[in-house]
């Protein structure tokens, strides 16, 4: 039989051979998540620093508008160049009175363009009557996604929790249940450092308006892409302080700081650049019409839109105002109790602290 000694040194001897096989695993996983890492770089630096000016700008502005890895380009770019890309100067062409487009819900509608070649389109009637909801399919180059059609805009509210800040926001679905409603998107931006906001909190910049008084924000405060509605359902968008927004008399309201404003007073506004993201947005025809868009992406079938893609779709089915709301992760639609686009967060749904209704 083995003495005491002798079982201790195999004890011994077994002990330093799990610890070296637990020492070369953690050496094999540390030299993996570098090699990943020195070949994220480089793919970052060929991207920046390579021969197409417009991929750089794509990936400078896609990641800019995430939370939590806008960081990216300025491991491998100049602080100034990035922000030179992020805020380019342009010049802005005057907006003559005559392009201003009064909405008319009796007499003032607008005939719907047809599609070009970029946008495919398909639809179905959500409404059994036929009356008043149409949800179609969009698909673009680098998109696809949902867009509904509201012909009754008396049926679209922006829907906000009890009181702000909150602990935590609603999932689109509790907000739909909340109020009963029969589809929704999100709406408005959120605090959101890194990627881990919990919804409760709207962007410190932001407003909030409901039943006609601010509930996040202030009257003197500066705010901009402001989204709302007034007594007659009328869409307003554009940058206003929250006395401007009680005076032209909305009753709802939201924003989002990021922006843009994607077509105003019927002029549909160009060269606003953005990332290829998940996108949300809302406009108004001339006849009352609202719609309502969301495009998945970061999706290997759909990688996201910029805002002059958006843009273009809205002017395109008639908007006279639009505006980009909150995307990326947070951007969904629901319909009947059904999640019918596609959400790009890893982990599922994002509590958000408002959101765009259809009641039924």
């Amino acid at each position: 039989m083995p003495g005491r000694e002798e079982t201790s040194v195999r004890k011994n001897n077994s002990g330093k051979a799990v610890g070296a096989a637990v020492g070369r695993a953690l050496l094999t996983v540390f030299i993996t998540i570098l090699m990943f890492a020195v070949f994220l770089l480089g793919v970052m630096a060929v991207l920046c620093h390579g021969p197409s000016e417009s991929a750089r700008n794509l990936f400078v502005m896609s990641t800019n508008e995430t939370s939590a890895i806008k960081f990216l380009p300025r491991l491998v770019m100049a602080g100034e160049d990035v922000d030179a890309i992020l805020h380019p100067v342009v010049e802005e062409a005057p907006v003559e009175e005559d392009d201003f487009v009064e909405l008319n819900y009796e007499d003032g509608s607008v005939a719907e363009e047809d599609t070009t070649g970029q946008v495919i389109v398909s639809g179905q009637t959500a409404d059994p009557s036929g009356a008043w909801l149409e949800i179609l399919d969009i698909k673009g180059a680098t998109y696809k996604g949902k867009m509904m059609l509201v012909h009754d805009p008396s049926k679209v509210i922006v829907a906000t929790l009890d009181y702000y800040p909150s602990p935590v926001g609603l999932y689109l679905t509790e907000f739909i249940d909340k109020y009963g409603a029969i589809a929704g998107t999100n709406a408005g931006g959120f605090y959101d450092p890194n990627g881990g906001g919990t919804g409760g909190t709207p962007e410190y910049d932001g407003i909030v308006i409901k039943d006609g008084a601010i509930v996040w924000g202030s009257a003197g405060g500066s705010y901009i892409n402001v989204i709302g509605f007034d007594a007659d359902h009328i869409l307003h968008v554009g940058d206003m302080t929250g006395q401007e927004a009680l005076d032209i008399g909305l009753q709802t309201a939201v924003s989002f700081s990021a922006g843009p404003v994607l077509v105003k007073d019927g002029v549909m506004q160009t060269g606003l650049g953005g990332g290829v993201n998940p996108r949300t947005c809302i406009g108004q025809t001339a006849d009352g019409t609202v719609i309502m868009l969301v495009l998945e992406g970061r999706k290997p079938d759909s990688l996201g839109a910029t805002y002059d893609d958006i843009a273009e779709i809205m002017y395109e089915y008639g908007a006279v105002n639009a505006a980009n709301l909150d995307g990326g992760s947070s951007s969904l639609m629901f319909y009947n109790g059904e999640q019918i686009t596609r959400g790009s967060n890893l982990i599922g749904k994002r509590p958000v602290p408002t959101a765009i209704l259809v009641l039924n």
